[in-house]
C-alpha cells in the first residue's frame, strides 16, 4: 500500500494552476482590441451608432459560431452552413408571405428544415464514415439548388413579416435584442453541456471518441444530436438575421462560411474534435466581428479583412497545437514520464495508479 501512495503523489499538480489559453487568452484579447481601436485608432466602439451596428452582428456571429463547435466538437465541420442561413431566410420570406398571421408557420417550417439537414449531414458522416468537409461540402450546394428552385423566379413579397424585424431591430439600453438572446441561448447551452446528464454525455461522446463507442454511452447517437443541435441554434441565429435585415436575399448565408469556423478556433477547439466551450467560441466571435468593424470605420476593403481572419485562423490552430503539446509535456513532467505523455512503467509492476 505505500508504494501505491508513493506513486500517486506524482500525479499531483506542484500547487501552479496551469494557463487557461482558450477563456483568458480570448478574453485579454478582446480587451487589447478594444483598446488598440479606441485609442489608438480612435474608433468609438460605444458610441449610440457603434453599438447599434454592432451588436446585431455580433449576435448573429455567436449563434452560428455556437452551433458550428458542436459540429467541430464531434471531430466534423460544417461547410453547409452558408447555404442553411440562406434557405431559411428564403423560407421566411415565402412562407409567411410578408403577412404576421404566418410568422409562427415559417419559424416552425425553418426551424424543422435545420433539422433534417443536421440529421442528413450527421447520418452521412457518422453513420457511413464519410469526410465531413466533402459531405457538407456536397450538401450545401444541394441546399443551395433546392433554396433557389422553391424561391422561384420572382417573389411577390420581398420583406419579412413586420413583427420580425421589429422584433430583430430592438434595443435595450441600446444593445441589439438578438445579442441579449443570443447570450441568453449561450448561457442555456453552457448549464446544459455542464450540469445536464445528456449534456455531459453529449460532450463525452465527442472528446474520446474510442473510448466512447465502448462505454454504452450510445456515442453514434450522441453526436448525431450534436449535429442537429447545432444546425438548430444556427437557424435560430439565421431567424434573427433575416429580421433585422429584413430583406433577405440568395446572398444572406455568404459571411458565414469562415468567420465561425476562426472563431471557434480561437476558443480553442481542435478541428480534430473535442469540447465544445461555449463562451470561449461566444469570445472569439465578439474578437473577429470587433476586428472587421475596426478595419471597415478605418477604411479598409473586406479582403483586408478576410486576410486577417485567415491569419488569425493560422495563429488560433498554432496555439491550440501549441497549448496541447505543452499540457502533455507537462503531464509527462509530473509523472516522471516522457513527453509523449504516456506514464513510464512502474518498477515494481503496480497498475493500479496508470491511466
Amino acid at each position: 500500500m505505500t508504494m501505491v501512495a508513493d506513486t500517486a503523489a506524482p500525479l499531483q499538480a506542484p500547487g501552479r494552476r496551469p494557463l487557461r489559453i482558450p477563456g483568458q487568452g480570448i478574453l485579454l484579447a478582446n480587451v487589447a482590441l478594444v483598446l488598440v481601436g479606441m485609442l489608438l485608432l480612435d474608433v468609438d466602439l460605444f458610441s449610440s451608432g457603434s453599438l447599434s451596428t454592432l451588436t446585431p452582428v455580433i449576435g448573429v456571429m455567436i449563434l452560428v459560431s455556437l452551433g458550428q463547435a458542436f459540429i467541430i466538437g464531434t471531430g466534423g465541420i460544417d461547410l453547409s452552413i452558408p447555404s442553411t442561413v440562406t434557405l431559411v431566410g428564403i423560407i421566411i420570406l415565402k412562407a409567411a408571405d410578408g403577412d404576421n398571421a404566418n410568422l409562427v408557420k415559417a419559424v416552425a417550417l425553418a426551424m424543422a428544415a435545420c433539422l433534417v439537414i443536421g440529421l442528413v449531414n450527421g447520418l452521412l458522416v457518422e453513420i457511413t464514415h464519410l469526410n465531413a468537409l466533402v459531405v457538407t461540402l456536397a450538401t450545401g450546394q444541394l441546399i443551395a439548388g433546392a433554396t433557389r428552385m422553391y424561391r422561384g423566379p420572382v417573389l411577390a413579397v420581398s420583406t419579412v413579416p413586420e413583427k420580425l424585424s421589429d422584433f430583430a431591430r430592438e434595443s435595450v439600453l441600446q444593445i441589439s435584442v438578438i445579442l441579449l438572446l443570443a447570450v441568453v441561448v449561450l448561457v442555456l447551452v453552457a448549464v446544459w453541456l455542464k450540469y445536464h446528464t445528456s449534456g455531459r454525455r453529449l460532450a463525452a461522446s465527442s472528446v474520446a471518441r474510442a473510448a466512447a463507442d465502448n462505454t454504452g454511452l450510445a456515442a453514434t447517437r450522441q453526436r448525431l444530436a450534436a449535429w442537429m443541435t447545432g444546425t438548430l441554434i444556427v437557424g435560430i441565429g439565421s431567424v434573427l438575421l433575416a429580421g433585422q435585415i429584413s430583406t433577405p436575399d440568395l446572398t444572406l448565408g455568404t459571411p458565414y462560411l469562415l468567420t465561425p469556423i476562426v472563431a471557434v478556433v480561437l476558443g480553442g477547439a481542435a478541428l480534430t474534435g473535442g469540447r465544445v466551450r461555449p463562451a470561449a467560441t461566444a469570445l472569439g466571435a465578439v474578437f473577429l466581428m470587433l476586428l472587421e468593424f475596426i478595419l471597415r470605420v478605418r477604411g479598409y476593403s473586406s479582403g483586408v479583412a478576410l486576410a486577417f481572419q485567415g491569419l488569425v485562423l493560422a495563429g488560433g490552430l498554432t496555439l491550440v497545437a501549441t497549448s496541447k503539446k505543452f499540457r502533455w509535456s507537462s503531464i509527462s513532467a509530473m509523472r516522471g514520464g516522457t513527453t509523449s505523455g504516456r506514464s513510464a512503467p512502474d518498477p515494481a509492476g503496480n497498475q493500479e495508479n496508470q491511466e
